[in-house]
């Protein structure tokens, strides 16, 4: 089995998902997430817009098998993490670390995976 195809699989279903909810419906979204501070729709809504966008984008390279990127999708999901985490401590909103935790159930089999590979 291709755990790439597994991996990148899991980024583009909670993309997916997350980009239609911020799109669709910010607040259900948010509250689902856990968040406890009232943000403007219109961010989560652009948010939800550019997720589905890469969404599209990462089951294009999946369904064509194009794993020249792959690694590439390591660094961007680990820059994300930073990100979400930093986040959380300047907000102490929960949400963050819901999101935190949804990237690295991904991320931490794709380094694995790709790690085992390359020796």
């Amino acid at each position: 089995m291709d755990f790439r195809r597994l991996t990148l699989g899991y980024v583009v279903t909670y993309l997916a998902i997350g980009g239609a909810g911020f799109l669709v419906a910010p607040d259900l979204t948010r509250e689902l997430l856990l968040s406890n501070e009232s943000y403007e729709d219109v961010g989560f809504r652009l948010t939800g817009t550019m997720m589905l966008a890469l969404s599209y984008l990462i089951a294009s390279l999946v369904r064509n098998r194009d794993w020249k990127y792959y690694p590439v999708s390591i660094y961007v999901r680990s820059f994300i993490v930073v990100v979400l985490t930093v986040l959380y401590f300047t907000t102490d909103d929960p949400m963050f670390l819901v999101l935190d935790a949804i990237v690295l159930i991904g991320l931490l089999p794709s380094i694995y995976f790709h790690v085992k590979r390359t020796d």
